[in-house]
């Protein structure tokens, strides 16, 4: 298998404990697979439980025959997302990784999909996957990453299933969960930035686009994300970020594109703006 899972905890008790079983075991579950992805869980150290949650999948007996390989690396610097994704991809083996959020799935076909993609296709650094989200009962709410198959969302001058930096900057509804990146590419555009909150993964795919990465949208629904959980990262900058910040973050995104290095953020403007207001 040439592709890793990276799943990000950054906290661990029994409402995480359970979406992690469902996370896990959609990647145990993938159909015609010769052999399964190891799946790499990063978390703060010292998350009481999270290890016996884990390793519990080191054996055949979810998959008779097919020994999963889960293993954990735990740090004790930064905690946030883009830190953590970045120090698991340093330890990644293979030359794609996917980063499943814990509380999301992938469909049983996916990573079979997604690997003949990378074996076809193997000029393309980002496969972005189709995603369904969804609300806590599993009602859909929308489709996300599919409208790069519209011509008109493409343009005269672009390619269906390629997104291209003209149309990311009219359309920013870009998700990364679930992708399959290449590990050199990600590393030679330096790794997602901890300093950006909020777009950090729209300013990771303006920079790759920047840079002449390749970006393709996978024609088939390969991920579930659950877009309403209150205490997830998105959703609590939906609840506590003011629209004015949420405009600030955007435009600060599409000026950092331009820089590989995670760069300190000038944060005056945007703190003299909300006092002001």
């Amino acid at each position: 298998m040439n592709i890793s899972v990276i799943i990000p905890v950054h906290e661990f008790n029994e409402v995480v404990a359970g979406y992690l079983d469902k996370a896990i075991e959609s990647v145990l579950k993938q159909e015609n697979l010769v052999e399964l992805p190891e799946v790499i869980v990063v978390a703060p150290l010292g998350l009481q439980g999270l290890i016996e949650c884990c390793v519990k999948y080191n054996d055949d007996t979810f998959v008779p025959g097919r020994a999963p390989k889960v293993r954990i690396i735990n740090h004790e610097g930064k905690t946030d997302y883009q830190s953590q994704v970045n120090l698991a991809v340093e330890s990644v083996t293979t030359d794609y990784f996917s980063v499943l959020e814990f509380d999301d799935e992938y469909s049983t076909t996916y990573l079979r999909n997604a690997s003949k993609y990378t074996q076809s296709y193997p000029e393309i650094d980002v496969f972005l996957t189709m995603m369904i989200e969804v609300n806590e009962k599993n009602e859909g709410l929308k489709l996300t990453n599919e409208t790069v198959w519209a011509q008109q969302f493409v343009g005269e001058n672009g390619e269906m299933g390629y997104l291209n930096a003209n149309a990311l900057k009219q359309y920013t509804d870009f998700k990364l969960s679930g992708a399959v990146i290449k590990k050199s590419e990600f590393k030679n555009l330096g790794g997602y930035k901890s300093n950006i909150k909020l777009t950090f993964m729209y300013e990771f795919l303006l920079r790759a686009l920047n840079n002449a990465s390749k970006v393709f949208s996978i024609p088939r629904i390969g991920y579930k994300h659950l877009a309403t959980r209150e205490d997830s990262l998105f959703g609590q900058y939906q609840k506590n970020m003011p629209v004015d910040e949420r405009k600030f973050w955007f435009d600060t995104a599409n000026k950092e594109a331009n820089f590989t290095n995670d760069r300190i953020i000038d944060l005056s403007r945007l703190q003299h703006k909300i006092v002001v207001e």
